[in-house]
């Protein structure tokens, strides 16, 4: 009786509720699976996404830039002052104007105001665009002034310029890791070979500082092959040769055959062909040889 009775039972246990119970759990195994979608899929997906974040992070470990947690004025100044010591020949002054909070992180901003060379000061801006800390410039008002030496009479180029220098900062953790960032000496970029405030054609030319032979004021004395005897505006005789400087340009061609020499002067970015013709027969001159 008691077999009977547990056999019925289990048998009721059975029929009545487990087959019910695996019919509910394999619906919801079914619904799960199509909500979920392909298993392998999902991996495959998965590995993909891993090695993204894996690139990225690599990436982010190996940034240019990077922010100081605070924008703290004097250190600026000393991160300024060390890349004026690579940008030789500026005078520059730094003005701190105001602060601009932007939901943890933002920029303080600073004014430039400074005159030199073109070159140093082109470096000058390359090295804070291009060096470690995240700064960017606005506003920049660049003007050419021409100054007269003199003494020398020689003009010389300089650029007076004013920008706004926007140095940011972050207090985020994500900026707070410790990376390597490349020393400020030793940032590369191309540099401005072009000094595009320099005028194609100046009004003045240049003094004969140097008292190089004055050709325009010079006579041929005698013309030989590779050399040529010349009087100068001293009255001197002075002997030259292919690519001799004179005042102004240099020894183009020597032409013993037709008794000429032909010189290339500059006068103030205008380039000009000048000939010095053997006039009369001199002792200095070596007859051409038939």
């Amino acid at each position: 009786m008691l077999l009977v009775l547990f056999t019925g039972a289990g048998g009721g246990y059975i029929y009545f509720y487990q087959d019910k119970e695996l019919a509910r759990l394999y619906k919801e195994r079914k619904e799960i699976s199509e909500k979920l979608g392909d298993v392998s899929d999902l991996y495959n997906r998965l590995a993909a996404t891993q090695l993204k974040v894996q690139t990225l992070t690599t990436a982010w470990s190996h940034r240019p830039k990077t922010l100081p947690a605070q924008e703290v004025a004097s250190h600026t100044n000393e991160y300024i002052n060390e890349v004026l010591s690579l940008s030789p020949d500026l005078d520059l002054n730094v003005i701190t104007t105001e602060n601009v909070p932007q939901n943890g992180c933002g920029y303080t901003r600073y004014h430039l105001a400074g005159q030199g060379s073109f070159f140093s000061f082109a470096r000058l801006f390359q090295y804070l665009e291009h060096g470690p800390r995240l700064m960017k410039l606005r506003n920049a008002d660049i003007r050419s002034v021409s100054t007269a030496d003199s003494k020398t009479g020689i003009t010389e180029h300089t650029v007076q310029f004013d920008a706004d220098l926007l140095a940011y900062y972050s207090d985020q953790a994500a900026f707070a890791d410790s990376v390597t960032l490349p020393a400020l000496k030793d940032v590369t970029f191309k540099p401005i070979a072009y000094n595009p405030f320099v005028p194609l054609i100046t009004p003045a030319i240049p003094p004969n500082i140097y008292d190089l032979p004055d050709i325009e004021k010079s006579s041929l004395l005698a013309v030989m092959k590779g050399r040529a005897f010349i009087s100068d505006h001293h009255n001197q005789l002075v002997m030259l040769s292919e690519g001799d400087e004179v005042y102004l340009g240099y020894v183009s061609k020597i032409m013993p055959e037709r008794k000429q020499v032909l010189f290339l002067l500059n006068k103030g970015g205008i380039v000009e062909r000048y000939i010095l013709t053997l006039r009369f027969q001199t002792k200095f001159e070596v007859p051409h040889k038939k």
